[in-house]
């Protein structure tokens, strides 16, 4: 210990002439302590204590303060190493996709072409999916209708007792604001329909696009 002591006595006064040197105190794989101004190269991520040069502990265990972020690289500069994956809802890092997209391209080219022999078929298809959307918005409609005709009877009621002179009970006025409530409803509805529409409409048309495509590139390699 008096050899420490007077080691570090004699660093001390070394670094006496500047008020912001430090000194590194370590042990080695020995258990031997050391006082040094800077760290052995494989020693930089280990335990070490800072000192100032009056010997006192400034900072505990260096280890233990994270490294200082690197500074950002200039405006314009390409950023090195690989492009880390999008991560999901619970911040779990994905898994690389098994296939490329034009591989994803050239299964669903080649489904497509399993699912339908011909132009017609698309077409037929189609048709069946827009019916069935238009059986559930005709009974949408059919509600719509009703709905109407209840909230404009009850329109004409209070407007009738207004122009008495009469009250219009609460239970009319209440009426007349569930219906608007359920017009408003059903009108969103009917807009959801529609726009499904226009979605299936668009897919087939995509479909039937590729299958040509398919089968003009199918003729032409037979030639």
């Amino acid at each position: 210990m008096r050899i420490l002591s007077l080691l570090f006595l004699a660093t001390g006064l070394v670094l006496a002439g500047s008020a912001q040197a430090e000194v590194y105190k370590w042990v080695d794989e020995n258990g031997e302590v050391h006082y040094s101004e800077t760290l052995p190269p494989d020693f930089q991520d280990k335990k070490a204590d800072v000192l100032n040069n009056e010997g006192v502990t400034q900072q505990k265990d260096l280890s233990l303060v994270p490294p200082p972020p690197p500074p950002p690289p200039p405006p314009g500069a390409k950023t090195a190493g690989p492009v880390e994956l999008p991560r999901d809802s619970s911040g779990q890092q994905r898994a690389a996709p098994l296939y490329s997209p034009a591989q994803l391209k050239q299964q669903q080219d080649a489904l497509l072409l399993l699912r339908y022999d011909s132009e017609q078929e698309i077409l037929d298809a189609v048709e069946v999916e827009i019916k069935q959307l238009g059986y559930d918005s005709a009974l949408v409609t059919g509600s719509r209708n009703s709905l109407m005709q209840a909230y404009r009877g009850n329109i004409r009621e209070a407007a009738d007792k207004q122009r008495a002179e009469l009250p219009v009970e609460p239970a009319l006025i209440a009426e007349i604001d569930s219906l608007q409530q359920k017009l408003t409803s059903n009108g969103a509805t009917l807009a959801t329909f529609k726009a499904r529409e226009d979605e299936i409409r668009n897919k087939f048309n995509g479909d039937l696009a590729t299958y040509r495509r398919l089968s003009a590139e199918a003729a032409a390699q037979s030639h």
